[in-house]
This record gives structure tokens, sequence and C-alpha cells, in this order.
């Protein structure tokens, strides 16, 4: 008796008898090939399950040769010059396409969450109570742009002149200074 396998290999060649396939299938797998299942259910079935797979002309899998992948590599290289004097155009083409990141008056380029602080903080002082929303904006930008955390270092919790400090580190001195406990004055 033939395998399921030869079976379906027999009925992909045009050899095979579908009938007696799902017969057989339904004898050793009733679990997965019920009565009211058609050929092509019962054949996707098989295959999710692993018992039954397509498999190539014998003339194909009967090569045991691999490629040789570098040559193949090789051949299908389109090679960039590795001392170009100037950039090449697709990479230009790009680059103006894209949205330019280098711009630091740009609203857009500056920390979103640095730029709503900045803003809560600039709202709240009472020097900018007349301005426009632009106004403001363009403040807080404006300095954003000079340092990245001015408001953490001026404007923390929406209060001028608040923020976060970096003490000046000094170094121990005397016969304990290696552990970190020597004299600091």
């Amino acid at each position: 008796m033939k395998s399921l396998q030869n079976n379906y290999n027999l009925i992909k060649e045009g050899k095979g008898n579908r009938e007696l396939f799902l017969k057989q299938a339904k004898r050793e797998f009733p679990q997965y090939v019920t009565n009211v299942l058609t050929f092509e259910q019962a054949i996707g079935n098989l295959k999710e399950r692993g018992i039954i797979t397509e498999t190539l002309n014998n003339d194909i899998t009967s090569k045991n040769t691999e490629p040789n992948w570098f040559k193949i590599f090789n051949s299908n290289l389109n090679e960039a010059k590795a001392t170009e004097k100037k950039t090449s155009k697709e990479v230009t083409d790009l680059e103006e396409k894209n949205f330019d990141y280098k711009d630091d008056k740009n609203m857009d380029n500056v920390i979103g969450a640095e730029l709503l602080n900045g803003f809560y903080t600039e709202m709240k002082d009472p020097k900018n109570a007349d301005k426009t929303v632009e106004e403001v904006k363009a403040i807080v930008t404006k300095n954003l742009v000079k340092d990245s955390l001015y408001y953490v270092k001026d404007g923390q919790f929406g209060v001028k002149g608040l923020g976060y400090t970096q003490e000046e580190q000094k170094e121990a001195k005397g016969k304990h200074k290696a552990s970190g406990y020597g004299d600091i004055d």
C-alpha cells in the first residue's frame, strides 16, 4: 500500500485518484479528515498539520548543488565608490524631500515635553500676560534653541527661577581621600 504522501504526489502528476486518497486519509487520520470535507479542504488540513507537503520535481531535488551565494551577491551588487567626492544625486533628492531636522529654530525640532513645560512657565509669567500664543511659542523655542534643558534649569514646575542645578564637585583631601570621606575644604 502506498503512503498518503505518495498518493498525493500521484494526484499532483495527474495519475492518482482523489476518492481513494480521501478514503485513505479518512482511515489514517479521522481526527483531521471528516466525512464532510472536500478534497481541497482535506488537503489544506493535512498540509497545516505537516502530514503531507508539496514536493518539487525529482529532477530538481536530485541536484544537491548549493548555489554560490558569494558569486550571486557580487554579480548583483551595484557598488558605490568608496571615495566619492560628492554626495550622490539619489541621496540629495531624499534629503530634500524629507523633513528638515537640522533647523533648530523650527518648533517641531525641539523636545516636546520641554516645549510644553516652557509654554506653561512662560504663560504663568506676568510679563507675558499680554502676548499671544504664537509669541509665547516663539519665546519658548528661542530659549530651547539656546539650551535644550532651559526650563529644567530655570522654569521647573512652571515657576521661573526654580530649577535643577548641578553643584560643583569638590575633591576630597586628607588622610582618607581615596575612600571619598576625606576633608572637603
